[in-house]
C-alpha cells in the first residue's frame, strides 16, 4: 500500500486566491522561553490552500462543511489528467472517466504551479466549465477535485459561476488546491478531512490518496 498526501501545506507566503491574506502563525508559548509546552495561534481563510467548498458557498442555505455526508468524502477514487490547454468539459470528462465512477480529481498543468514555493496567484488556468459540470451532474459525480484554487473558469465563462452553482446545487463536493504532481491517472482510496467548522462556508482539508 502507498499513501500518495495531496494536500497543499499551510504555511504564510503561500499561494491564496487573488488577495485574501495567507495564514499567520504566531507563537502563543514556548519552552524555549521557559513555558511548559509549545502553543500556536494560527489564522487563514477558510478557502486558503486544498479546501473542500460545500454548497453554502454559492448556494443560500445549501449545506454547510459540517453538514457534508462523509460517504462522499471517502472511498474509491477516480485521477484523470487532462493535458489540453482548454478547460475541461463535459466530451472530455465523458471520454475520460470510467463508468460509475462518483469521485474524480482532475489533474491538469495547474499542477505544474507548485512547483514553485513562491508561486504568485495567477487567473491562467485550467478549469471545469459549465459543461463539465452539467456532465457530473447527470453521471452521478458525488465529488470533484482539482489541482488550482478554483474549479470555476476565469474570463466570460466566470459569469455566473455556473460550474460552482451546477456542482453545488446537486449536492456535489469540491476540492480546490489540490498538489497532484507526484500522482499518476489511475484508481485510488479517497481520503478528504475537512475541518469541521460550525456553518462553514468552506474548509482546509488534508486529503490523500492510497494506492493499493
Amino acid at each position: 500500500m502507498k499513501v500518495h498526501d495531496v494536500t497543499l501545506t499551510l504555511r504564510p507566503g503561500m499561494t491564496t486566491w487573488g488577495n485574501e491574506p495567507g495564514p499567520t502563525i504566531e507563537p502563543l508559548r514556548r519552552i524555549a522561553k521557559g513555558d511548559s509546552a509549545n502553543v500556536s495561534l494560527v489564522s487563514f481563510g477558510d478557502h486558503t490552500g486544498t479546501h473542500v467548498d460545500p454548497p453554502i458557498h454559492f448556494i443560500e442555505g445549501g449545506a454547510t462543511v459540517d453538514q457534508l455526508p462523509l460517504d462522499a468524502l471517502v472511498g474509491p477514487c477516480v485521477v484523470v489528467e487532462h493535458t489540453g490547454a482548454s478547460h475541461v468539459d463535459g466530451e472530455w470528462l465523458g471520454a475520460h472517466v470510467p463508468a460509475k465512477s462518483t469521485r474524480v480529481l482532475v489533474k491538469t498543468r495547474n499542477s505544474r504551479i507548485w512547483d514553485d514555493p513562491n508561486a504568485k496567484f495567477t487567473r491562467d488556468f485550467i478549469a471545469v466549465n459549465a459543461s463539465g459540470a452539467r456532465w457530473c451532474v447527470q453521471n452521478g459525480i458525488r465529488l470533484i477535485g482539482i489541482d488550482y484554487l478554483s474549479i470555476e473558469p476565469q474570463g466570460p465563462e466566470k459569469e455566473g459561476y455556473p460550474a460552482h452553482k451546477t456542482l453545488l446545487a446537486a449536492g456535489i463536493v469540491i476540492i480546490e488546491g489540490l498538489d497532484l504532481r507526484a500522482v499518476s491517472a489511475g484508481s485510488y482510496e479517497l481520503v478528504c478531512a475537512p475541518l469541521k467548522i460550525a456553518g462553514g462556508d468552506g474548509a482546509p482539508a488534508r486529503v490523500f490518496l492510497i494506492e493499493r
